[in-house]
């Protein structure tokens, strides 16, 4: 160990000297059981074994919906161990498909109990990048969610595994299968190739087992830690996280980042009283920006990584964390540990960019010049590391691991970064660059000449050009590509490259803006002229700045076309361009509040449904120079289809379908779907009084598009009743109905069952009761009463929202167009009077991960009014699970649900 700002000459070039213990400016004094170099001799079940004796009673694991103590989850890890071993071979590998909860971790850890190595699967990633990932890995069985699809072609593996739930304990006498070696292949992570498919990293126990001691002894990870880890499992950074703290006996919450926006994430912060937190920079910025207030004084350190970087997000962690909590940068690849370091706000500041670490012990690292030499301190290299934690190599097709790292000394291999990085003179590391193009977003590591092969397997596509950028800093990096097109291409070219990438790659991989180009500048080695192409982009971003796009602009700029930039900048940030209103980052609420902007510019009632209607800047413009006095109208087509039965699907409390807009462009499902919109969203309309009302209008409009069944019907939240109402009454006329789906619909809490209801009741009390502890005794009478009349109003009130003694308005309305409000309120009401009936048939629930505490499960509300029912688990929360980025999730499970009729 040596002073961080000492000058030490590099005993025997090339290698740099170790930084300071992983410790250093830590939490130092903190107490905490070691981890020694003898625990990487031991397989992760053997150290699991140890725990569970030491602390069974303890929590291990949780999620939103159940906790696993340490006795619980070592039971369920050794009864899944004995069915996978009982299933497959020595040397097969399993494929994990599961939500992110509890049981992620647990068929993790049961995988290599029985002596299996795992390949690590995110349901968000498109299916067509799930089926190349399973063609190379070939598992000889996956493990997958109860109520989840088939991932991937079933050509691929006809063994997939179903678990509901912890498996229960093996028999006594049991004898479980030998565990993987600590240098035996364990898991495989999978990240984007260079050469546009997906490419497995192969990694080993040992090779895990270093980021977890360098995790416990630099953080002092104790017992009484709890982890949050806004990572998905299938990264290195979730796989380390989950099994350091198992190791160190602290507690891990699990909550799935996709699922779950800012306000959920710092709920469970605060709720569950975290002490380590894990997050990428760029989400950290949007959590850390929505929070108000300072962090829960329980959150002792955060920990960054994944991505850039800068001092601006320090200043603002700073803010927001109570006085005392640390910082800690991690930097690594899915291959190689390389350093960390806890951040020293006095060190020199070279660059916006915050230093990447101090070098850690156990790996040997060097900075290289392009001729493989040593860099002086202070010179730009490539960063390359030698060590026996390298992974193992990468999975080949057929499930093949090639040995793609060269070796060194005895059981050492040599790992390129490509990452351009010097040497300060404290010893810290700046990042420069990447060598090969590699780039981070939103912690998904893309390749951009991946992307650019992606986009070159267009036939009319002759050259590709792709850039990564950031328009400011503390900005996001998006992708940027320039497309050069055979002779004969026009604009269109980039409408089918958005088709073709978006059911195809991860949104981190998509372009947020593409242009058509004559020529892609190159250098004379055919290389891409990085520096050409980028001044063509801040060409093109500067005149973007000062004026309208011209792409898709009505040749006569008059004053519509001028109110519709204006109102577009203003709600999406951005000029608009080729793309339309949805793919340039519309939404339903952006919808909304286009709509209500060109209402207040133009002095015009307008559909709420345009932007729909006429998703581009040329055809709004034209739609509204041409608009005729809107009418009201159930039916709104959202997606074209072929000759099948439509999905009918029904609007939320709000009335529009504007949430199910992105949906309906990602569904694979071949039939038409239209949405049902409701009246009174056009000001001179009466919205309907009842359900019941509501339903036969909708029917009337519905058979007229459809004279007979089967019929399809969905609905969100409120929407779910309706969709049941007019389920109800088509079975009662005689017509035959296919699908009934409910988007996370309740009645009224009095149609609950009543033991749901003593559980609502029950959480709000001792929510109030927690919440009274914070103040004086003599305030507890005054704040007692006002907080049991807020609650009578809220769970006892037959009352509509906002009317005497009744509920407060919901957020959504409390700041909506008074036409939505209107259309929102009568739904309320019409929700409070409707007492659903008796459906005999099937109800297919859509239910969101994140639920609020105390809310029954729906099977348990609807299970007295159907037939049968049937769970769908979705991403999110109730307000955003139909937004992105769950809007592939949600597309492509409610396409598999769907029957072919």
């Amino acid at each position: 160990m040596r002073d961080s700002a000492e000058e030490t000459e590099r005993p025997g070039a090339p290698w740099l000297i170790d930084g300071p213990a992983v410790d250093w400016n830590g939490p130092a004094d903190r107490s905490f059981l070691p981890f020694t170099d003898r625990d990487k001799d031991r397989p992760v079940i053997e150290l699991l074994e140890r725990v569970v004796q030491r602390q069974g009673d303890r929590i291990a694991i949780e999620d939103a919906n159940i906790s696993l103590s340490f006795s619980e989850l070592w039971d369920g890890v050794r009864a899944l161990a004995r069915d996978i071993a009982e299933r497959t071979q020595p040397g097969e590998m399993i494929g994990i498909f599961l939500p992110m909860t509890a049981m992620y971790p647990l068929t993790m850890l049961a995988c290599l109990a029985a002596g299996r190595a795992f390949v690590a699967l995110d349901i968000h990633y498109p299916r067509e990048w799930i089926s190349q990932v399973l063609a190379d890995a070939r598992p000889a069985l996956i493990i997958a969610d109860a109520a989840s699809p088939p991932p991937g072609e079933a050509a691929v593996t006809t063994r997939v595994m179903r678990l509901d739930g912890a498996p229960a304990a093996p028999p006594e006498g049991w004898t479980p299968s030998p565990p993987l070696g600590v240098d035996d292949p364990a898991f495989v992570l999978f990240t984007s190739g260079s050469t546009g498919r997906p490419k497995g990293v192969v990694n080993s126990q040992r090779a895990l087992l270093q980021r977890v001691g360098q995790s416990i002894n630099a953080a002092h990870v104790n017992a009484e830690d709890r982890f949050l880890t806004l990572a998905s499992l299938s990264t290195i950074v979730g796989v380390r996280d989950v099994i350091t703290a198992l190791i160190a006996g602290a507690r891990i919450r699990l909550l799935d980042p996709q699922r779950a926006g800012s306000r959920e994430i710092l709920t469970v912060i605060d709720t569950a009283e975290i002490t380590i937190l894990f997050a990428f920079p760029a989400l950290l910025r949007v959590v850390v920006e929505a929070h108000r207030q300072r962090a829960s004084p329980a959150l002792r350190l955060v920990r960054i990584g994944g991505d850039t970087t800068l001092w601006s997000d320090i200043e603002l962690l700073r803010r927001w964390l109570a006085p005392g909590a640390a910082i800690q940068l991690i930097y690594a690849a899915t291959e190689a540990p390389m350093m960390q370091w806890f951040v020293d706000e006095t060190v020199a500041r070279e660059d916006q960019r915050i230093p990447i670490g101090y070098p850690l012990a156990g790996n040997r690292l060097a900075v290289l010049d392009d001729d493989g030499s040593s860099a002086a301190r202070g010179d730009v290299g490539e960063l390359v590391v030698q060590s026996p934690y390298v992974a193992l190599g990468h999975l080949g097709p057929g499930g093949r691991i090639l040995p793609s790292f060269a070796a060194g000394a005895g059981r050492e291999r040599v790992f390129h970064t490509g990452d351009l990085v010097r040497e300060r003179p404290d010893g810290l590391l700046d990042r420069i660059g990447r060598k090969d193009r590699q780039v981070k977003i939103r912690g998904v590591r893309v390749e951009l000449d991946g992307v650019e092969a992606a986009l070159r397997r267009h036939d009319l596509v002759r050259d590709v050009g792709v850039l990564a950028r950031r328009r400011g800093a503390g900005e996001d990096v998006s992708l940027v590509a320039y497309v050069s097109p055979h002779h004969g291409a026009d604009g269109a070219l980039l409408n089918d490259l958005r088709d073709m990438m978006r059911g195809t790659w991860p949104a981190a991989m998509r372009p947020v803006r593409m242009y058509l180009a004559e020529d892609i500048p190159r250098l004379p080695s055919s290389k891409l002229d990085v520096r050409r192409l980028q001044a063509i982009d801040e060409a093109n971003i500067a005149a973007e700045g000062a004026a309208p796009s011209t792409a898709g602009v009505p040749a006569k700029a008059d004053k519509i076309a001028q109110m519709v930039e204006r109102a577009w900048r203003q709600v999406l940030g951005t000029p608009p361009g080729e793309a339309d209103f949805y793919e340039s980052g519309g939404d339903s609420l952006k919808t909304i509040t286009l709509v209500f902007e060109l209402e207040q510019a133009l002095g015009l009632e307008l559909s709420p449904t345009l932007p729909h209607e006429a998703p581009t800047f040329a055809s709004l413009c034209e739609a509204l120079r041409s608009a005729p006095t809107p009418t009201y109208a159930p039916l709104l087509t959202l997606k074209a289809g072929d000759d099948s039965p439509p999905l009918f699907v029904v609007h939320g409390a709000g009335g529009t379908v504007s949430a199910f807009f992105h949906v309906a462009r990602e569904m694979t499902w071949k039939g038409p779907v239209i949405g049902l919109q409701a009246r009174g969203l056009l000001a001179r309309d009466v919205p309907h009084a009842s359900v019941e009302a509501m339903a036969k209008e909708y029917l009337e409009a519905v058979t007229a598009r459809q004279p007979h069944g089967p019929y399809l019907l969905c609905g969100y939240s409120f929407g779910g009743l309706v969709a049941f109402e007019m389920a109800v009454q088509l079975r009662r006329d005689g017509e035959a109905v296919a699908f009934v789906g409910l988007f996370d619909s309740l009645p009224r809490f009095w149609q609950w069952p009543i033991r749901a209801r003593a559980v609502l009741i029950l959480r709000r009390a001792l929510a109030h009761a927690t919440a009274l502890r914070g103040m004086p005794m003599r305030r507890w009478p005054g704040e007692a009463w006002r907080q049991a009349g807020r609650a009578r109003a809220r769970v006892f009130s037959r009352q509509p929202p906002g009317a005497p003694g009744g509920p407060p308005l919901p957020d959504f309305l409390a700041d909506a167009p008074s036409t939505l409000r209107r259309v929102g309120l009568s739904a309320l009401v019409a929700s409070t009077r409707y007492h659903p009936g008796y459906y005999p048939g099937e109800l297919t629930l859509f239910t969101p991960a994140e639920r609020g505490a105390g809310w029954p499960v729906p099977q348990d509300v609807w299970r007295a009014h159907a037939a049968s029912l049937s769970a769908v688990p979705l991403a999110g929360t109730h307000m955003n699970m139909l937004s992105p980025p769950h809007v592939e999730t949600v597309a492509s499970l409610l396409s598999s649900v769907l029957p072919s009729v």
